[in-house]
C-alpha cells in the first residue's frame, strides 16, 4: 500500500517531467534538423555559386581562344602587332587565361626558312622540344611542326616560345582531334614545359584552317590557336570573385584514364591536405554537390565538399538553448508541481487536523450543550418525582398566561395534594414516601401526555398541572384522570381515614387571561379549589368558582 500510494504521489510529476523531456528532445531534434536543412540550402547555393565562377572561367577561355581563331580565319597574314593588340584585351577582360597563342603548322621542308623568319622578330627563335630529363632542347625531325610563335603574356611562358606541341603525345593527340573534328578541344592533364611548380594545366586547340580550303584533311590545317588554362591558377582566380571559405572543391578530367582524372584541389586556407588524403575525404564527405561541364570535347567535373566541418551544426546555444530551456522549464515545472503536491499533502494534513480539531471541538460544545441542557433540565426538573420543579413551573405558567392573554385562548391550571402523606412518611419511611411520589409522577406523565400540558412538582406532597386550550370541562376531565388512576394505583396507606390506599385530592379551574388580568389571583382560586376539596373530605377535585 504504500509503494501504491507513493506512486499516485509522485506519478504526476513525473509524468510531467518525462513529457517534458520528451518535448524538449522532439523539438532540439527539429531544431537540429531545420538547422541541417538551412545548412544543406547554403551549402548548396555557395556550392553552385562557387561551381559556376570556375566554369565561367573555362567558358572565358574556350570564348578567347575561339576569337584568337577566328582572327586567324579571317586572314592567313597576322603581324605579331596586329596578335598582341587582340589577345591583350581578351587577357584582361579573362585574368583566369594563363596564356594565348598562335601556333602554326610548319612543314619539315619549311623549318628552316620559318625559323630564319622568326628570329627576325624573336632573337634566338628556335623550334624546341622536351627530352626525358624534361630540358629544352632542339626539336628533332619530323614531317610537321606545331611550334609555338606568338605568345601573351610573354614573360613567365619564355619557355614555350618555339615549343614544338606535336613533340608530345598529349598534345598532339588534342591537334589531331581538334584537326579531325574542326571543333575546339582540350587535352588532357599536362605539365607545361615552362611551369616551375607542380600544378597541372590543359591546353585548349582551336583548329584554324586556309579559309580558301574546304577540306578538313591535316595538310590544308593552317595551325591552331592555343590557351594556357594553369588549374590551380585559374580556380582560384574564378573563386577569388566569389566566397568559397568553408569548401573542398575537386576538378576531374572524366574523359582521362582513372589514374590521370584528378586535376585540381581546392581547400580552405587554414587546411592542409595532402594528395594521398584526397580520395578518403572525399569518399568521408556525405554532403556532395556535383556540377558536370564539357571543355571542347572531353567531360569534366566538379565535386564540392563542405572542409573542416564549416557547415556541421552550430554548437552554440542557439542550437541547445530551445533543448535547455525545455529541460529547465520541465524540471522547474516537476519542481513546482511536486511542491504544490507536498504543499497539498500538508494543507491536506493541516485540514485534517482542523477537522479533527473543528470535530473535537464540535463534539466538545455538543457535549457542553448536552451537558447544559442536562444541567437546565436538571435546574428545572424535580430530582425526587422526575417532573418539572416549581421554578421551572412559575416560569411556563407566565409565559402560557401571556400567551393565552395574547392569543385570547384558554389556561386550565390543576393543583393536587397526596391525602395524609405526612402520616404515609411516618408509618412507611421517606424512602417509601419518595417511590410513592415517584408512582404518582408516572401516573401525571402518562396522563398529561400533550406537547404543551406541563406536570410539576408543586411543593411537598403537592403537584401542579399546567393545561394550555383547555376548557374547564376538559381540565376537570383530567383531573378525575389523575385522582382515579392513583386510587387505582391502590398503593396501602394504613394510616389514611379516609381510605386504606393513597388518594389525592385535587383543585381545578379554568381562565380566559385578558389584558391585566392577575395570574395570582387565577393562582389563589385554584388553590382555594384546592382547599375546599379537603374541606369536603379528600380524595376528590372540586372546580374553582
Amino acid at each position: 500500500m504504500d509503494k501504491i500510494r507513493f506512486f499516485k504521489q509522485y506519478i504526476l510529476s513525473g509524468s510531467v517531467f518525462i513529457t517534458g523531456i520528451i518535448v524538449s528532445v522532439v523539438i532540439h531534434t527539429l531544431v537540429l534538423e531545420n538547422k541541417s536543412n538551412q545548412s544543406d540550402i547554403a551549402f548548396k547555393a555557395l556550392a553552385s555559386n562557387c561551381a559556376s565562377a570556375i566554369v565561367e572561367g573555362f567558358s572565358h577561355t574556350l570564348f578567347a581562344i575561339e576569337s584568337v581563331g577566328a582572327l586567324y580565319g579571317s586572314s592567313q597574314n597576322i603581324s605579331f602587332s596586329q596578335f598582341d593588340a587582340f589577345v591583350t584585351p581578351l587577357l584582361e577582360r579573362f585574368p583566369t587565361i594563363t596564356a594565348l597563342s598562335w601556333v602554326p603548322l610548319v612543314k619539315h621542308n619549311e623549318r628552316e626558312d620559318f625559323e630564319r623568319t622568326a628570329r627576325q622578330l624573336f632573337p634566338g627563335f628556335r623550334i624546341t622540344e622536351s627530352d626525358e630529363q624534361n630540358e629544352i632542347v632542339n626539336s628533332t625531325t619530323r614531317q610537321i611542326y606545331f611550334p609555338v610563335y606568338f605568345i601573351r603574356p610573354y614573360e613567365g611562358n619564355e619557355a614555350a616560345q618555339g615549343f614544338d606541341l606535336y613533340s608530345n603525345p598529349v598534345r598532339r593527340a588534342a591537334i589531331d582531334h581538334a584537326s579531325d573534328s574542326t571543333k575546339t578541344t582540350s587535352t588532357a592533364r599536362l605539365r607545361l614545359v615552362q611551369e616551375n611548380g607542380d600544378q597541372h594545366s590543359v591546353l585548349i586547340i582551336h583548329p584554324v584552317f586556309h579559309h580558301s580550303i574546304s577540306a578538313k584533311d591535316q595538310r590544308k590545317l593552317m595551325g591552331v590557336a592555343s590557351a594556357v588554362y594553369r588549374i590551380g591558377d585559374g580556380v582560384e582566380k574564378a573563386l577569388s570573385h566569389v566566397h568559397s571559405d568553408g569548401l573542398n572543391i575537386w576538378l576531374f578530367d572524366r574523359s582521362s584514364e582513372p589514374d590521370k582524372q584528378f586535376l585540381y584541389l581546392h581547400t580552405p586556407e587554414d587546411q592542409e591536405t595532402k594528395k594521398e588524403e584526397m580520395e578518403t575525404m572525399l569518399a568521408d564527405n556525405t554532403r556532395k554537390y556535383v556540377h558536370e561541364f564539357k571543355l571542347g570535347e572531353r567531360n569534366f567535373e566538379l565535386i564540392l565538399t563542405p572542409a573542416s566541418d564549416y557547415f556541421t551544426l552550430d554548437e552554440g546555444y542557439d542550437i541547445w538553448l530551445p533543448l535547455i530551456l525545455g529541460l529547465g522549464f520541465t524540471s522547474l515545472l516537476a519542481a513546482y508541481l511536486s511542491l504544490i503536491r507536498r504543499r497539498s499533502q500538508e494543507l491536506a494534513a493541516g485540514q485534517q487536523v482542523l477537522e479533527q480539531q473543528i470535530n473535537e471541538r464540535v463534539n466538545a460544545e455538543k457535549k457542553l450543550r448536552e451537558a447544559n441542557q442536562s444541567l437546565e433540565e436538571l435546574s428545572r426538573k424535580d430530582h425526587v418525582m422526575g417532573l418539572a420543579n416549581r421554578r421551572y413551573f412559575d416560569e411556563h405558567l407566565q409565559n402560557e398566561w401571556l400567551r393565552a392573554t395574547r392569543d385570547g385562548t384558554s389556561l386550565s391550571l390543576l393543583i393536587g395534594d397526596v391525602d395524609f402523606f405526612k402520616a404515609y412518611n411516618d408509618t412507611y419511611g421517606h424512602v417509601a414516601g419518595d417511590k410513592c411520589l415517584q408512582i404518582i409522577a408516572k401516573i401525571l406523565s402518562d396522563v398529561v401526555d400533550r406537547p404543551g400540558d406541563l406536570a410539576a412538582r408543586y411543593g411537598g406532597e403537592e403537584i401542579a398541572v399546567i393545561l394550555p386550550s383547555t376548557s374547564e370541562a376538559g381540565a376537570y376531565k383530567i383531573a378525575e384522570s389523575i385522582r382515579l388512576a392513583i386510587a387505582e394505583m391502590a398503593l396501602p396507606h394504613e394510616q389514611s381515614p379516609i381510605a386504606k390506599v393513597v388518594s389525592m385530592s385535587i383543585g381545578c379551574g379554568t381562565a380566559l387571561p385578558k389584558q391585566g388580568s392577575s395570574m395570582e389571583n387565577f393562582i389563589r382560586a385554584v388553590d382555594d379549589a384546592l382547599y375546599c376539596a379537603k374541606q369536603k373530605g379528600r380524595n376528590q377535585t372540586v372546580v374553582a368558582e
